[in-house]
């Protein structure tokens, strides 16, 4: 007979193995890949980028603009930025260091962060002043906004992580709009 010990190890190590690929116990030679956190997807899923594209376009459309493309360079930075924890030190989200692209960051998932930042209509709307260098107080009320809609960007790319440490729903969504 095999030794218990011996076993009982083996089993343990099969049941660890299970819990970090999502319950799923592999055959030999199988691969997993394990998110980032509890048990969700780090990357915004094709579904979730058809989602964010088309109610952006939407709201392009409604302001008179073309309609953007995605872009998968900016999807991979802005989900590198979204993966990062400076994005999300202390408790607050944080604007990436980038200089080729605009950038939206939202606290809600993918689904909610499109309508949160498109929210931002009737106070842009209402705001005479459009420049965001000349305005930086009412770019601050509107940005998210004036990104969506903004003439000059032709492409986007977006990147998500949940489970983060800080207020809204406990995500980081990050959309990066380029030229």
């Amino acid at each position: 007979m095999k030794n218990p010990t011996r076993v009982h190890h083996r089993a343990m190590a099969i049941v660890a193995v299970a819990l970090m690929t999502g319950g799923t116990i592999l055959a030999p030679a199988a691969t997993a890949t394990v998110s980032n956190s509890a048990g969700l997807p780090a990357e915004i899923s094709a579904a979730e980028q058809q989602a964010i594209l088309s109610e952006t376009n939407s709201v392009r459309q409604q302001a008179g603009q073309s309609a953007l493309t995605w872009d998968s360079a900016l999807a991979a930075e802005a989900q590198s930025w979204a993966d990062d924890p400076a994005s999300t030190s202390g408790g607050q989200l944080h604007h990436a260091a980038i200089s080729n692209a605009a950038e939206n960051m939202s606290g809600y998932p993918p689904n909610q962060a499109t309508g949160q930042w498109a929210s931002e209509k009737s106070v842009y709307d209402a705001d005479p002043n459009h420049d965001p260098f000349a305005n930086q107080a009412g770019y601050y009320r509107w940005g998210h906004y004036y990104n969506m809609i903004n003439g000059s960007y032709h492409r986007m790319g977006c990147g998500a992580k949940s489970g983060v440490p800080i207020s809204g729903a406990g995500w980081v969504t990050v959309c990066r709009y380029g030229s």
